[in-house]
């Protein structure tokens, strides 16, 4: 499976006229817009960062275009997971964990209120943690350390945010 088709855009919680909308609201920068910028997925953990988690990567990240309502980046381990994604979402946290969450979420509060990660999504592992205005979340395939490299991942991301 291509793990572009695993990314969710990011305002797909909010339908899509609406969410181009606001998507284009995010890009504008001046005064109609005053919030932050969206950062770039790609650059909230370094190569260098994701190597000394999951050892080293097959290629450079690959992040999505910012126009096609996707917001996230992807990665590729040389052994070990088949590919890792940091996306960012819009919306209400526990709207996603109630969409998301799957029978036995895990809460992580060491990430922030409702923060939380499903360890079988679809053979995945996706972790949902909120910073300011954006949701990140981290999804590998699941496995024996997925949780704990998540978090890893989620820790160093959620720093630049």
């Amino acid at each position: 499976m291509n793990p572009s088709s695993r990314r969710l855009p990011l305002f797909r919680s909010v339908g899509l006229p609406v969410g181009l909308l606001a998507a284009a609201a995010l890009r504008i920068a001046g005064p109609a817009y005053a919030g932050p910028a969206i950062p770039d997925p790609c650059k909230l953990i370094t190569v260098a960062e994701m190597q000394k988690i999951v050892g080293p990567l097959k290629r450079a990240p690959e992040g999505t275009d910012p126009k096609s309502g996707e917001i996230s980046c992807g990665y590729v381990p040389s052994k070990g997971p088949d590919f890792i994604d940091i996306a960012l979402h819009d919306g209400d946290l526990a709207a996603w964990k109630k969409r998301n969450g799957g029978k036995n979420p895990l809460a992580l509060p060491e990430f922030g209120s409702d923060a939380f990660v499903n360890p079988d999504s679809n053979d995945w592992a996706d972790l949902y943690a909120k910073k300011g205005n954006l949701i990140l979340r981290v999804t590998m395939p699941k496995g024996p350390q997925s949780i704990e490299t998540v978090k890893a991942i989620a820790r160093k991301a959620l720093e630049r945010m």
